[in-house]
């Protein structure tokens, strides 16, 4: 028969253990969802950025051969120029989301196998040391004559003890620190996330009353005129009118027609994330130091 005191402690390590690895599980779990929701929702920014260009371009196009409505042409490019602005600091946002938040949260992935590997050496451990009392109680109990055989199991005993409460303090320190290390991190994280939604609003609002404000520039009026002048004059003066030729009087914000652009050429992410970083990004963050403080 096994002491009570060493059933005891059995099953104190074992309430341990198993407490440990439902913590282990439950940021595992839910940190996986998280990553799983946002890289979603990353994604679905990705395409509604490209969707954002394709607006944009769509734009371009009619404003670079809309020849005779002069505002109309005007306020089409000056508005697909600043929608392209817009999804340039969406792919910002789309840059950071990976990188600072679907990334850093991707990371527990490991953070998770290696606290789980540690808590199963430890269990191992204090398995080892609850070996070595079994072995002790055993030789007491069938051969209590033979003092070589106890003191042996005896040794074995105390230098599996040893191992097993330096195991003990080691996994518990870590983890304290997994623990720590999770609230401290998820915080950041979605602070990260938060901060990254407030700095692209905040410019895509800038931009988008831009955007309004160019397009109530479209004279109608003036523009209608235009094309009557031009439907009651003879074909040469409407040809002249039309400004066939690339640069005419006509195309007062692009002389000539812009290459459709390649996003990869278009967009220098790192100039383009200083840039928000610079005009927003601080400011809001230094907005949401001071509540803290």
């Amino acid at each position: 028969m096994f002491s009570s005191s060493s059933n005891n402690l059995s099953k104190v390590h074992t309430n341990q253990t198993k407490f440990m690895q439902e913590r282990i599980a439950g940021v595992e779990k839910h940190f996986g969802q998280i990553c799983t929701s946002l890289g979603a929702y990353t994604r679905k920014t990705a395409r509604l950025r490209d969707k954002g260009d394709e607006v944009s371009t769509a734009l371009l196009r009619y404003g670079e051969v809309e020849n005779l409505n002069k505002s109309l042409r005007s306020s089409l490019c000056e508005t697909a120029d600043t929608l392209a602005a817009v999804q340039d600091f969406r792919n910002v946002e789309v840059e950071r989301l990976e990188s600072r938040v679907v990334g850093e949260l991707a990371l527990y992935e490991g953070v998770c196998k290696s606290a789980r590997d540690e808590l199963k050496r430890s269990f191992n451990t204090r398995q080892q040391e609850m070996n070595h009392r079994r072995n002790l109680e055993r030789a007491k109990s069938r051969h209590p004559q033979n003092r070589q055989q106890i003191a042996i199991a005896e040794t074995k005993l105390q230098k599996a003890t040893v191992e097993a409460k330096r195991a003990c303090e080691n996994i518990e320190e870590q983890m304290d620190q997994f623990e720590q290390r999770k609230v401290t991190d998820l915080k950041r994280i979605l602070k990260e996330f938060i901060q990254t939604e407030l700095a692209f609003h905040a410019k895509a609002v800038e931009l988008y009353t831009k955007a309004y404000n160019q397009i109530s520039n479209i004279e109608e009026e003036e523009d209608l005129e235009e094309f009557r002048n031009a439907l009651k004059g003879d074909a040469a003066a409407r040809a002249e009118v039309l400004g066939v030729g690339r640069g005419s009087s006509l195309s007062p914000v692009i002389k000539g027609p812009r290459e459709k652009s390649d996003s990869s050429k278009k967009r220098d992410p790192k100039k383009m994330m200083e840039k928000l970083k610079i005009e927003d990004y601080e400011e809001i963050n230094g907005d949401t130091s001071s509540e803290e403080d």
